[in-house]
């Protein structure tokens, strides 16, 4: 009986955990759209990493909505500003690339570009965790994102390496990017970059 219940109730866990992952990536989806796609997107993820971070922080049980809302009002501004940022260097490095290897040729640029644009990929992984963590001012969280993806290169890797198996799981089940992909995405990045924080923040404080 005992079995039974335990089974019954891993169940019951399985479902209401599958069932907020859906609700979460729903949310994200309307209040995105809300925000007219491109100023709709960055306050919409801060308020996903935000309710990931509290059920990281032993906080499952939190009122989704109530905080995922407030997350996007009071921050909607910053939030719009750092995605702004990060989507128009992206687009300038997009076009850089595509510049050198189709028109300049050059192999030293083309490095030098591709090592900027990795700098540029593990500062952004980590943006909203930091962002959803700390009180900064603005151009902190860029900086404070680099320091950790740096000081923390286990758990950098190991969010690459969440992403690419999400890929090649998106690749054959794309079904799942509709109804949980941004939460689907957004958990490992959110859990790595969880424990590399609390990691640097235990060694401050030794």
């Amino acid at each position: 009986m005992t079995t039974m219940n335990g089974i019954f109730k891993w169940f019951y866990d399985l479902g209401n955990w599958l069932a907020k992952v859906m609700y979460l990536h729903f949310l994200w989806i309307i209040f995105t759209i809300l925000g007219l796609g491109i100023f709709g997107i960055s306050p919409a993820t801060a308020g996903l990493f935000s309710v990931l971070h509290k059920w990281f922080d032993d906080d499952f049980d939190i009122p989704i909505f109530q905080h995922f809302y407030s997350v996007y009002k009071t921050q909607f501004f910053k939030a719009n500003g750092l995605g702004l940022i990060i989507m128009g260097l992206g687009a300038f490095l997009y076009i850089d690339m595509n510049v050198s290897k189709d028109m300049i040729e050059s192999f030293p640029l083309h490095l030098l570009l591709l090592f900027v644009t990795f700098l540029y990929s593990i500062t952004t992984i980590y943006l909203f965790p930091v962002f959803v963590r700390y009180n900064l001012t603005f151009f902190l969280y860029f900086k404070q994102a680099f320091f950790v993806a740096l000081a923390r290169p286990l758990e950098t890797i190991a969010i690459a390496i969440s992403m690419l198996l999400l890929f090649y799981l998106f690749s054959y089940l794309p079904v799942l990017l509709f109804f949980i992909g941004a939460s689907i995405i957004a958990l490992p990045i959110m859990w790595f970059a969880y424990r590399a924080c609390v990691q640097i923040e235990e060694k401050k404080a030794s």
